[in-house]
């Protein structure tokens, strides 16, 4: 994600709703949302064996056909699944060593352009993880390292075993806390960041629906962050969100991704869609400049707080 400096090089799509965790989607408008990326540029696809399980790397292959050599795809290993159910976390050299030749033989690649240990694993220390992925790019079946949900300590620690190129974690108008907590001590240092779920999970691109309208497989409709008076609260500190999108006439969803994208250069975000329509609408925040007082009606939306 590093060889171009454009905006559009620094958006990529997060594939996890691809496999239906928002809710049910039909496998011919997956790989439509697929192909729409690659017609709009996108050239850098997130993903992870804990997709699906595995479905997501075998839809993405498929979808990809011989394009997929010729784009960026990260997975993440680090979840210990049976019988497609997550039963705790495994990052041992030899869970790692398997999840990643999995995922190599599903999408039918010789590498990963990137590899993350999708969630830190106490029982493991971060040293002995980073060892072995290290083994996987000398071995060259990885190009990158990356630790997504980790903190400023661990990568200090991880780096001093091989350089983490990308750090992943949750960052968006409405979830701060990288802000102060991590990307600071980024600055000046060869690791960029990517921001999972730079949309709030949805939560910034109009409707913002209830748990109560949701399909039961969305997992969203059990957190307490998507009971209606959470929303309608939500509603109203967005106004500035609002306003913008409607003065520059494009979505709520660019103008949040713009907001994230101007914050640094050594920022990425992977958005997801469920349609194309939501893609392009993703794409646009490539072209777009905010001004300073924009920037500064967005921050002072601030985090969502936990629920009291």
């Amino acid at each position: 994600m590093r060889s171009n400096p454009s905006s559009l090089r620094r958006i990529g799509l997060g594939c996890m709703p691809l496999s239906g965790i928002y809710g049910p989607i039909a496998r011919d408008e997956a790989i439509k949302i697929i192909h729409g990326a690659l017609d709009l540029g996108i050239t850098h696809f997130d993903t992870a064996e804990l997709y699906g399980p595995y479905l997501n790397e075998e839809l993405l292959a498929d979808a990809l056909g011989a394009h997929r050599t010729r784009v960026e795809i990260a997975s993440k290993f680090g979840y210990r699944l049976r019988d497609g159910k997550v039963v705790g976390l495994d990052s041992s050299p030899g869970s790692i060593r398997l999840a990643v030749d999995g995922s190599l033989r599903r999408l039918r690649r010789d590498h990963l352009d990137v590899l993350y240990q999708h969630r830190p694993d106490p029982a493991v220390p971060i040293e002995e993880v980073v060892g072995t992925m290290s083994d996987l790019v000398r071995q060259g079946k990885v190009s990158s390292l990356g630790l997504s949900a980790t903190d400023t300590q661990t990568l200090r620690r991880a780096s001093a075993v091989h350089p983490i190129s990308f750090v992943q974690n949750e960052f968006s108008l409405i979830q701060r806390a990288a802000e102060t907590t991590l990307l600071p001590d980024l600055l000046g240092t060869s690791t960029e960041f990517v921001c999972y779920s730079p949309l709030g999970r949805g939560m910034l691109a109009r409707p913002l629906l209830p748990n109560a309208q949701r399909a039961p497989s969305d997992y969203r409709s059990k957190d307490a962050r998507y009971q209606a008076e959470r929303l309608a609260e939500l509603v109203d500190r967005l106004a500035p969100l609002w306003r913008i999108s409607a003065a520059r006439s494009v979505s709520p969803a660019a103008i949040a991704l713009a907001w994230l994208l101007a914050k640094t250069s050594i920022i990425h975000v992977v958005p997801s869609a469920t349609s194309v329509e939501q893609l392009k609408a993703n794409v646009r925040a490539a072209d777009l400049v905010l001004s300073g007082m924009e920037i500064s009606d967005l921050d002072l939306i601030g985090e969502m707080s936990a629920r009291r």
